[in-house]
């Protein structure tokens, strides 16, 4: 839709061609939609391809053979970027998880140095929306995702220099979306495209350790930064370091806790150093970040307790990491939601091995299940109860730290149907009950 938008407001004519049946378009624009969506599309036509179809359906390729181009959202903007700030910064990031995190640090950063820019893509606001606004930013920070960096390579009458980053920032490269992905090598080499097509005064920043960052890292002719024990910046203990061994910050004086965290912080940090932004500003920048909503975020703190809301961990491995993050700091604990038949043996284990947890208190479908998992498990070393709602839960919990403060942490391993409507609801329930006790606004 955001490049319907735009197009039309370019004076362009758009046939919308879709797969769904029941597709509406705005008035006046030509659907061409269900089973035959792909037939017919005359050779002189440009295609706009959406991030969520594969660039090499039997219909795109045949386009492209008989010369027809085909663009995505992606390409078009760094290409129309670079015509309105040919002395501008464009910033690409993507990795498997922790890009937007990453994202939104190097944006504190910036910020905290007083540089105008926007964050864009999979966060902020869609890429062409931008370029219709008055003032359009000279510095952009673009979330990626192997999807919109299938097809990112020139061609189509745009050169590298068109399309490539001035800063490819890449965090760690696993595997996902299988489904959509031929295997794990391709994958790989959608995101490797990020840094393909960079030309030798680019930047790329990768992981020195991870194979699949340094995979992406490495495609391209750009000077190359790395986060690791030999790299421009490395973690030693709790803290980010330079080659010199000067310590330029330690994860307490992170809201966020962990060591991921550190890293994402470093990997913003030398993308932010490619921009020449200064230490200070990084530091700052850093300091300033609260987590993305939902997603490990420090919600304020009172009476010494912190509080986290990670409403958006619905799985027991993310809720594994998040209490991982809070390894020697006094815990409560809130898990439950709806139950989709979800085995809670290996969360239940690593639960009963966190050894600072005061208090674990289970809500939701699934509470009978969780506390019949640790019963089988052997008896708990906190105090493990059943509560009605999230309003009851969170008192507990609250009265299981008092003296001691700590960390007060919503992460669920579950999803939230039943009590809430999605896990927006009930993070947002939880950031009002934390708000009373804290006086932050979020």
């Amino acid at each position: 839709m955001s490049s319907l938008r735009f197009l039309r407001k370019m004076g362009i004519d758009v046939v919308l061609r879709d797969r769904n049946p029941q597709l509406t378009a705005p008035e006046g624009v030509e659907v061409i939609n269900g089973d035959g969506y792909l037939e017919g599309i005359p050779q002189t036509a440009t295609l706009m391809r959406s991030a969520g179809i594969r660039f090499d359906l039997p219909a795109l390729s045949a386009h492209r053979a008989a010369g027809g181009h085909t663009l995505s959202q992606a390409r078009l903007f760094c290409a129309l970027h670079r015509t309105l700030h040919p002395k501008g910064h464009i910033v690409g990031v993507t990795a498997t998880m922790g890009k937007g995190t990453i994202c939104t640090i190097l944006s504190e950063m910036l910020t905290a140095a007083e540089v105008p820019h926007a964050v864009l893509g999979n966060i902020g606001k869609p890429m062409l929306d931008v370029l219709l606004e008055n003032d359009v930013p000279s510095t952009v920070v673009l979330e990626l995702s192997s999807f919109q960096l299938s097809d990112f390579a020139p061609g189509d009458g745009l050169s590298e220099s068109d399309i490539a980053p001035d800063v490819a920032l890449f965090g760690h490269v696993t595997i996902e979306h299988l489904d959509w992905h031929t295997g794990q090598v391709e994958y790989w080499e959608s995101k490797a495209n990020l840094a393909a097509h960079q030309l030798d005064h680019h930047l790329a920043v990768h992981l020195a350790e991870d194979p699949g960052s340094v995979f992406c890292g490495m495609a391209g002719s750009a000077s190359r930064w790395t986060l690791g024990s030999s790299g421009e910046l490395s973690i030693v203990g709790d803290s980010l370091v330079d080659r010199a061994g000067n310590v330029l910050l330690k994860s307490t004086q992170l809201r966020v806790p962990g060591r991921f965290q550190l890293e994402n912080v470093g990997l913003a940090w030398l993308a932010a150093r490619g921009l020449d932004i200064a230490n200070q500003p990084c530091q700052q920048g850093a300091c300033a970040f609260k987590g993305l909503r939902h997603r490990l975020m420090w919600a304020g703190k009172a009476n010494g307790i912190s509080y986290y809301d990670d409403s958006y961990a619905t799985r027991p491995e993310a809720t594994l990491a998040a209490i991982g993050t809070f390894s020697e700091t006094p815990l409560s604990l809130i898990l439950g939601g709806s139950d989709k038949g979800i085995d809670f043996d290996e969360l239940v284990q690593g639960v009963l091995n966190h050894a600072s947890l005061r208090h674990v208190a289970l809500i939701g479908a699934t509470a009978p299940r969780l506390r019949e998992a640790f019963s089988r498990a052997g008896h708990p070393p906190f105090d493990l109860q059943e509560y009605r709602g999230l309003p009851e839960a969170f008192a507990a919990c609250e009265h299981a730290l008092q003296g001691s403060g700590g960390a007060l942490l919503l992460s669920p391993a579950c999803a939230s149907f039943g009590l809430f409507a999605n896990y927006k609801e009930r993070g947002e329930a939880f950031l009002r009950l934390a708000a009373e006790r804290t006086g932050e606004s979020f």
